[in-house]
């Protein structure tokens, strides 16, 4: 074959070859002894991520369930509120009455979307104009075709889905109105057994009580037994005198000192009850007015929240309030301090349950 026509190619002589051969070695010994005479340290490595998961009684294995509750009650609202904050909630919070038919349509949606739901059942008909049931009568069974169906409708879902009657019954305007602490009792054991025999066995039952200085020997009167609630729960405002009409910087109650009323009852006085005081422990309702003249003042009392968590850790869900009363607005995304400060608590790690999210800004 005839080759490609060019400059003839020249082999470097013995003694280029030779200088070449002891340029490399000497080289090569330099990079050895360079790298033997330095320890080359490595970046920290990235943190394992956590694998969170649900225990009995859907308990989560680390960090907190954060839940959230609207007005309105509109996805749009909830997945709005989802994407100013960086992430989606674990658990939301609906109110029913006693004839009410759930899980509903937007239940179903928000479930199918991965989060889990807290249906209370009031003692109340909507559809009446005096709209109070007494605990006596649903004691009583007048209302078990209602409460069956929904039972078979908790069933359906195939999660786990926390459920309360009558939350907040210790409150002055339910007891000794609605009925007698041991009308609550049967009442509440009575529900449990519908739920059961429903087939209803992935209902996690959720004693909410108001968490208020006031109403503690109320609640004393009316725990339900061990058998029948899995978790303990209560509410934590900060109202500043909004109750009253006024909003009084002074009256300032951080979350953590008005969670401790409820949770030293529990561990104090519980035990004198027959209550176990190591049950896993839900604030159920939580927020803090916002303050026009100060607003860090209403963003530090939701920055504050991780804190508390990693102090209690017995605590394992915490759902904002996101709404309104008649005197009182407790809605967080009025203020662009106090929306930045739940969105880093939301993805502290004392709170987030999900690994490998991204972390709060400092």
């Amino acid at each position: 074959m005839t080759g490609r026509p060019g400059r003839r190619r020249t082999r470097p002589s013995r003694r280029g070859r030779t200088a070449l051969t002891a340029t490399l070695t000497a080289v090569v010994l330099l990079l050895v002894a360079t790298l033997a005479g330095c320890r080359v340290e490595p970046d920290d490595p990235p943190p394992a991520p956590r694998s969170c998961h649900l225990a009995a009684h859907a308990v989560p294995t680390c960090g907190v369930l954060w839940g959230i509750s609207t007005q309105p009650r509109w996805l749009y609202r909830l997945q709005s509120l989802e994407g100013r904050l960086g992430r989606p909630f674990d658990l939301v919070y609906h109110y029913h009455d006693i004839d009410g038919r759930f899980p509903d349509r937007l239940e179903r949606r928000e479930v199918a979307g991965g989060r889990l739901l807290h249906v209370a059942i009031a003692a109340r008909d909507f559809h009446r104009r005096d709209g109070r049931v007494s605990w006596a009568s649903v004691a009583g069974g007048r209302y078990d075709a209602s409460l069956r169906r929904q039972a078979r409708g908790i069933a359906s879902l195939h999660v786990p889905v926390f459920v309360t009657f009558a939350q907040e019954a210790n409150a002055r305007k339910k007891l000794g109105v609605d009925g007698t602490p041991a009308d609550f009792i049967a009442a509440w054991r009575h529900l449990h057994q519908l739920y059961e025999r429903a087939g209803a066995r992935n209902a996690v039952w959720t004693w909410v009580m108001t968490g208020s200085p006031d109403n503690l020997d109320s609640a004393a009167a009316l725990w339900p037994g061990n058998d029948v609630v899995d978790w303990i729960s209560w509410n934590v405002y900060n109202g500043s005198g909004c109750a009253q009409s006024v909003l009084d910087p002074e009256q300032m109650e951080t979350f953590g000192s008005r969670m401790r009323i409820f949770y030293d009852f529990v561990h104090e006085r519980g035990p004198q009850i027959g209550m176990d005081p190591h049950k896993p422990m839900m604030i159920s309702e939580a927020g803090s007015v916002d303050y026009p003249g100060d607003p860090r003042l209403g963003a530090d009392w939701y920055a504050g929240i991780p804190a508390v968590l990693r102090a209690y850790p017995q605590i394992k869900a915490v759902t904002l309030w996101d709404s309104t009363t008649a005197t009182c607005d407790f809605r967080f995304d009025r203020s662009a301090a106090m929306t930045a400060a739940v969105r880093n608590a939301g993805l502290d790690p004392a709170v987030d349950t999900r690994p490998a999210r991204s972390r709060p800004s400092r």
